[in-house]
């Protein structure tokens, strides 16, 4: 292809995708492919289906579909806090003063995890508590994908491919 060809290619497809490329943002929530996402997010609440053939005049020419997000499981893990600060810096033991001192007050909660994970010792003003993290159910991302084979397109539209892109240049919907 000589360059003279590229550049006319290049107008067409920046002419092209300036048409079309509001339509298709996905970061906009009033736009064509909203609305669209908002149909088949609607038919995922109502069927549980998460994927959807894209159909132009009967041909199949794509896929519209939405990622599965794993839920968690409910669980209790175990952690150290500090519920006294004062009673923490109070305590007499050498060693966790001078392990302490070389670090700044602003970061207790965080070295007094450390420390009573190294040593395994729980001082006065620490406690072990339980942190709840609650079940979360499998869901989708709420924002599909939509996967288009431009040639299953183009042999669809057939004829009338060339008024279909004439009207997206001339501002049609």
């Amino acid at each position: 292809m000589s360059i003279q060809e590229q550049i006319e290619r290049l107008a067409i497809e920046q002419a092209v995708y300036k048409a079309i490329g509001a339509d298709v943002a996905t970061n906009d929530p009033d736009n064509l492919r909203a609305a669209v996402n908002q149909y088949y997010y609607d038919l995922y609440e109502q069927t549980g289906a998460t994927g959807f053939e894209v159909r132009l005049r009967g041909q199949k020419v794509g896929t519209y579909g939405f990622d599965k997000v794993k839920g968690q499981k409910a669980r209790t893990e175990r952690i150290v806090t500090v519920t006294d600060h004062a009673a923490l810096l109070a305590d007499e033991s050498d060693d966790f003063n001078d392990w302490l001192s070389a670090y700044v007050t602003e970061h207790m909660d965080e070295l007094a995890v450390r420390y009573a994970t190294e040593t395994g010792e729980l001082l006065d003003g620490m406690a072990v508590v339980e942190r709840e993290h609650p079940a979360t159910p499998d869901t989708i991302r709420p924002s599909g994908k939509l996967r288009v084979h431009p040639e299953k397109v183009a042999a669809a539209l057939g004829n009338a491919l060339p008024a279909t892109i004439a009207g997206l240049l001339e501002g049609g919907k």
